[in-house]
């Protein structure tokens, strides 16, 4: 298409537009006049509110997406509105468009940002609550902002920190932390070199500049007129004397907001004999929390997670996904017990990368966990979980998650734990072969309901088979590739990955229901069942309950399971006073 004929394209798009927002406007009684266009390829309007608003919308989106609005930057200063003149119509979760609507779509967006700028000039009439819940993004478009990352809790307490600038990045950053803190692995690899860093919190701060002014020392000013003594005295050890002078420093502010929570700004400079030099440049940092707390909240963890305990018995492929999972929804502190070295042949169906073959699963796994989820206390025994058992303090922990897939070892740890005087939350999880899918028993160290209730026949006799099997008993399903020594249960990993998360949030519900006040403590069974395609193309015999489970709820399946109290349970509840 020759450059004519594009133009000639987009004409027709944005006049066919401001038809549609010509008639969207009608509706509401607002006069819509079109200015002449900055490009072909864009809407200019001016819309007759409480003020007559220059609006700027690009016509040529081609992403399903919301088009790009944005208005001559504003004399003063409106909420959501960039200092460049973005307009932030919408975060657009959960917005759907059709594409074969392109003009009504650029009349959604031309109103949308209308009533955004009539709410914005109203909240800055009124003292501008909304502007400061929006603050660090409007700090963000400043000119020559920096980025900046925060460590440290956003708290109110004022105190000096250390700043680590790295300004040979393509995007310059700032590190900052406290003062006794370990550094990130950033500033320790590159050796950078730290910076006297204060950080207040104030009631409010002055307005930021608007465009073209650009941010000054007039800034830090204000500020210093708004500390309070104690404040000032922590200034005073910013600015003091050094044996390099001048120096570069750092001020980090922060004012409450409106909506919650407390905006963070900050702003780096030069200061020379305890004043701040007027000539030198006020650079804008755009700051970024990086504190376990605000990650977790904003990354979707649960922030009442962060001091429950979890001890988790077994991290092969099952195990490992259950110790991720529950660190990725929020859980502070894990105990992983597991006596095995982490070898070639669990790499893909194991959370842990390669880098960490040879070296025991629990400890890798402490590495990789704490790295990947900042604030994660993992606790790495590579033992035997029978050894464990024997010193472990249960007080210490709210729950428990046993992934063996060895059932004469998970019965051992049934009976051990049952009757304990805590009353903790248990789970016993194991995968079958192939493909026919996974199981996850739920039990309470008191009550009635164990894992032993599911090995009895139809009589209600003990026996060596679960109830719950898939898998008719005494098959052969181990393959090996090297002899004996290289034997192994052959499942894939969508298949334990998909057992260990049904595992963990069996646990965390159990846990959650602690916490809600339930006062029962009912025992459950959850499963899935797989196609068992791969199973049958190996001859392998399935039991009536593969077919069954198929069509019948958890809850069915849970009476059917641990409705009958085995022996064992009977003798804990007699023996009880």
């Amino acid at each position: 298409m020759t450059e004519a004929a594009a133009v000639q394209v987009d004409t027709a798009k944005v006049d066919a537009a401001f038809e549609a927002v010509v008639a969207t406007f009608a509706l509401r009684g607002v006069a819509v006049a079109r200015l002449a266009s900055p490009t072909s390829n864009v809407l200019a309007i001016e819309l007759n509110g409480t003020h007559q608003w220059k609006v700027y919308v690009d016509c040529a989106e081609e992403h399903l997406q919301l088009p790009t609005v944005t208005t001559d930057p504003p004399t003063s200063l409106l909420a959501h509105v960039s200092y460049g003149g973005y307009v932030c119509i919408d975060d657009e979760q959960g917005l759907s468009l059709d594409p074969k609507r392109p003009a009504d779509i650029v009349a959604h967006a031309a109103m949308k940002a209308y009533d955004l700028l009539e709410n914005s000039a109203a909240d800055a009439s009124s003292g501008y609550a909304e502007f400061f819940n929006e603050l660090e993004g409007y700090w963000l478009g400043l000119p020559q902002s920096v980025r900046g990352r925060a460590y440290f809790e956003i708290d109110g307490a004022a105190r000096l920190l250390k700043g680590f600038p790295h300004l040979g990045l393509k995007k310059p950053t700032w590190y900052f932390l406290e003062r006794d803190a370990k550094l990130p692995w950033e500033v320790e690899k590159n050796k950078l070199e730290a910076h006297r860093t204060l950080y207040v919190h104030l009631d409010q701060i002055g307005l930021p500049p608007v465009k073209p002014c650009e941010l000054t020392a007039a800034f830090i000013a204000d500020v210093l007129q708004r500390m309070s003594p104690d404040q000032l005295e922590l200034w005073d050890k910013l600015v003091g004397a050094s044996k390099n002078s001048p120096k570069r420093l750092a001020l980090l502010v922060s004012v409450p907001r409106l909506a919650g929570g407390r905006s963070l700004v900050g702003v780096s400079f030069t200061a020379s004999r305890g004043i701040v030099d007027p000539k030198g440049p006020v650079t804008p940092l755009t700051m970024r929390r990086r504190t376990p707390a605000f990650m977790r909240e904003r990354g979707g963890a649960s922030l009442e997670l962060l001091n429950k305990h979890i001890a988790v018995l077994g991290v092969g492929a099952v195990g490992s996904v259950v110790v991720d999972t529950l660190a990725a929804a929020g859980v502070g502190r894990l105990t992983v017990v597991d006596p095995d070295e982490y070898a070639a042949d669990n790499v893909f169906r194991h959370v842990l990368d390669p880098m960490y073959i040879d070296l025991d699963k629990p400890t890798a796994l402490k590495m990789a966990l704490e790295r990947r989820y900042p604030g994660l206390n993992v606790t790495a025994v590579p033992t035997a979980a029978q050894t464990w058992l024997k010193t472990a303090d249960l007080s210490q922990y709210d729950g428990i998650v046993l992934a063996f897939g060895s059932p004469s070892i998970e019965r051992s740890f049934s009976r051990a734990l049952k009757g304990r005087e805590l009353d903790l939350p248990v789970v016993f999880t194991w995968l079958e072969a192939l493909d026919l899918g996974g199981h996850s028993l739920l039990m309470w160290t008191k009550g009635e309901g164990c894992l032993n209730c599911a090995y009895r026949d139809d009589e209600g006799q003990p026996s060596l088979a679960s109830r719950t099997a898939f898998l008719e008993p005494n098959q052969p399903v181990t393959r090996n590739l090297t002899g004996c020594s290289g034997a192994f249960v052959p499942y894939g990993a969508i298949q334990s990955r998909r057992t260990g998360l049904m595992a963990a949030e069996h646990i965390l519900s159990a846990m959650s229901a602690v916490g809600a006040g339930a006062v029962a403590r009912q025992p459950s069974y959850k499963f899935w069942v797989g196609e068992g395609k791969a199973a049958a193309e190996q001859g392998l015999r399935t039991t009536p309950w593969f077919r069954l489970a198929r069509t019948t709820s958890e809850e069915v399946a849970t009476e059917q399971v641990l409705g009958r109290t085995c022996p064992h349970c009977r003798a804990r509840k007699e023996s009880a006073p």
